[in-house]
């Protein structure tokens, strides 16, 4: 509630005073200086009705804390902090008064609460405009208590050196200021103020580009002490491109790294970071496998390394060279994976906290814990539960399971983290699959079209009358393709691929002549690779014009079906040819039943990409990884029938009767990999 309410009044401020609104560094700054204001005052570190006056005169961050040293700052705190103040006109400073005198009371309130503030009240736009988002404070609490665990009291943990190489506002950094203190327990007055003055001048490094952020860090570790310490190791830069820190200088790296994807990084920065980190990061890579490169440059031998990032980069394609370098690098620690529980408010990455340690030599035998989240229905209000079980001993295990393996079973192209049964399921389909999904089928993308509103049309549309008909195909999207069935399609394309010269088309000139302007600015277009009339990516159409089965690309379980209708498709679909059958007798049929059984469900998500809770990513990459059976000529035609029967109680509607027969199907596939019951239970429970 008194964090609500001094929110609120920021929020008012901000809205009431808007000529500062033009300003934000200078917004953001004079409401930061308020709050410090605030804070010494409501801790009796500063007597507000002594030096308001002067105060008022001189509203700089170094007048305030120079207040409180007793003395004026010998060394600037905040450099970019203009030297002459603009006057506070007389209103302005009622509320100053105010926010300082009447709001609720900061006293023995954790500095920390400051850069909770400016986050959920100063930052809104700016966090949201440059993908800034940061580490809950339980988050953080949980991963200074974890890495700091091995570490006793005394000179070990007195010299140690922390560095958050992305450290936002501080919350990481304040949690390990925390973790240090409590586990010094109780010091006298003088011990504490001599931690505090090494913790601020040494102990703790932190390094951001964004300039306010690092005002803020340097505030709540100041706030921290009783007595004035100006934080030394918090610079404002790049930690990637800058040498701020010297390598091989700090015993544990923790950090909460920029979510930021190829698409949204600068050509000429992203071939800066390609040439400097080649090693992990290529063609598609995150911006965080960076961070975990460099964070291994600047640790200590048997430094430690704690991150909460995306967890892509257990699965993820181009995910590959970072695994191949930490498992060479590093000892893997532990894995926590949330498992698609976006525990981070407003973030669409799904995060896991991985723990390292930095090793010349890996040995055979090291284990890594892991903990993973079951996919559950779980609100964001119960978040912090989840959180918290991580901290309990007697954890509880209906929220996740924990599990160790070996290092040395981790694969480079996918670490699947596998419990001890699922890893019991996947050796025997493993061993009775001869053949890869690769090895029998040909994958292909939906089209792409650069303007949709020109090239497709609903099926009512009467614009399409004046067309060539042989130039309008079936179009469908993701969610017309379900397990066994594709809905009629309700769309037309106009496929213009295979139209060598326009000027014959003249009733396609005429509709596309709207959209010219649009369509000529593609890129293809522009660089003269593409007509301007043509689909911006239309594949080959005779994949799409023959007998194939397709799927989409995201969905939260399998989704497979045989079109025989010619259907075209867009880009969030994607469609398998059978490649010609010299050693195995696959079929259409066989691998749409195999692809949408259960045990195929529940195959495909052990080691599958995840998006969110329950959504997958069916991208080719990972699903052309799957075992496939060889199964004999006679079985095959079984299926066939099978198959026919399914799809033909599908379209009547005939769900008790389909059920009964994939349930059969499901059946005999349990049966042909010698599952026991105990494993078939964890899959049907697991669907």
């Amino acid at each position: 509630m008194k964090f609500q309410e001094i929110s609120d009044k920021l929020t008012q401020f901000i809205n009431r005073y808007n000529y500062l609104a033009e300003d934000q560094p200078a917004n953001v700054l004079f409401l930061l200086k308020c709050i410090v204001l605030k804070y010494l005052v409501d801790n009796q570190r500063l007597d507000f009705e002594v030096h308001q006056k002067d105060i008022k005169k001189n509203f700089t961050l170094d007048y305030i804390l120079g207040l409180w040293q007793g003395k004026p700052l010998q060394v600037s705190f905040w450099e970019q902090e203009q030297i002459d103040p603009q006057p506070i006109g007389n209103e302005v400073w009622d509320w100053v008064s105010d926010l300082t005198t009447a709001a609720p009371s900061l006293a023995g309130e954790n500095p920390r609460l400051i850069g909770s503030l400016y986050e959920a009240s100063l930052l809104i736009n700016h966090k949201k405009n440059h993908g800034i988002f940061y580490t809950p404070e339980n988050i953080a609490t949980y991963m200074a208590s974890n890495v700091l665990g091995t570490y006793e009291v005394g000179d070990k943990l007195e010299k140690i050196r922390v560095l958050d190489p992305a450290c936002g506002s501080g919350s990481l950094l304040s949690a390990i200021y925390d973790t240090i203190i409590l586990k010094n327990g109780e010091l006298s007055p003088c011990e504490r103020q001599t931690q505090h003055r090494q913790l601020l001048e040494t102990g703790l490094l932190g390094v951001d580009r964004d300039s306010i952020a690092c005002l803020v860090t340097r505030l709540i570790l100041t706030l921290k002490g009783k007595q004035y310490v100006k934080p030394l190791g918090i610079f404002c830069g790049d930690i990637l491109t800058e040498e701020l820190i010297n390598p091989q200088s700090v015993d544990v790296v923790i950090g909460n790294p920029p979510y930021v994807g190829h698409k949204e990084i600068q050509t000429d920065y992203m071939k800066l970071l390609k040439n400097r980190y080649g090693e992990v990061y290529r063609d598609k890579g995150d911006l965080s496998y960076c961070f975990i490169y460099r964070g291994w440059e600047l640790l200590k031998p048997g430094g430690q390394l704690i991150h909460i990032t995306s967890r892509y980069f257990v699965e993820a394609f181009y995910g590959k060279p970072l695994r191949v370098f930490i498992r060479k690098a590093f000892a893997i620690q532990e894995v926590i994976d949330f498992n698609g529980l976006r525990v981070i408010e407003g973030v669409g990455v799904d995060p896991a906290i991985i723990k390292l340690v930095k090793k010349t030599q890996i040995d055979e035998g090291q284990t890594i814990q892991v903990k993973r989240f079951f996919i559950k229905s779980h609100k964001p209000e119960s978040y912090p539960k989840l959180i918290q079980s991580l901290n309990q001993n007697n954890w509880q295990g209906d929220l996740y399971e924990s599990f160790e393996l070996l290092q040395a079973q981790l694969s480079d192209d996918s670490w699947r983290l596998y419990s001890p049964v699922m890893q019991g399921i996947i050796e025997k389909i493993e061993k009775k699959t001869p053949f890869t999904l690769d090895n029998v089928v040909q994958s292909f993308q939906g089209i792409i079209t650069g303007n949709d509103k020109a090239f497709i049309f609903e099926q009512t549309d009467p614009t399409l009358c004046a067309f060539d008909p042989a130039l309008l195909k079936s179009w469908i999207k993701n969610k017309d393709v379900r397990a066994y069935q594709i809905t009629s399609p309700q769309k037309k394309i106009l496929y213009t691929n295979r139209i060598g010269a326009i000027d014959l088309y003249p009733e396609v000139v005429a509709h596309l002549e709207k959209h010219r302007e649009k369509l000529k600015n593609r890129r293809e277009c522009k660089n003269g690779k593409l007509a301007w009339y043509k689909l911006q990516w239309g594949r080959d159409p005779d994949h799409f014009e023959g007998r194939k089965i397709i799927f989409p690309y995201k969905a939260t379980q399998n989704r497979f079906a045989i079109d025989e209708n010619k259907c075209y498709f867009s880009a969030d679909v994607y469609g398998m040819i059978l490649k010609p059958r010299l050693y195995h007798q696959v079929t259409e049929e066989f691998l749409v039943m195999l692809l949408n059984s259960r045990l195929y469900n529940y195959y495909f998500k052990s080691y599958g990409k995840k998006l969110g809770d329950k959504l997958y990513e069916y991208y080719p990459n990972t699903l052309l990884r799957l075992g496939i059976p060889d199964i004999k000529e006679d079985t095959i035609k079984v299926f066939k029938d099978t198959y026919d029967k399914i799809v033909d109680l599908k379209k009547n509607g005939s769900a008790l009767e389909s059920g009964k027969i994939l349930a059969e199907i499901d059946r005999w596939f349990y049966d042909y990999f010698e599952l026991s019951q105990a494993e078939i239970a964890v899959i049907e429970t697991n669907r």
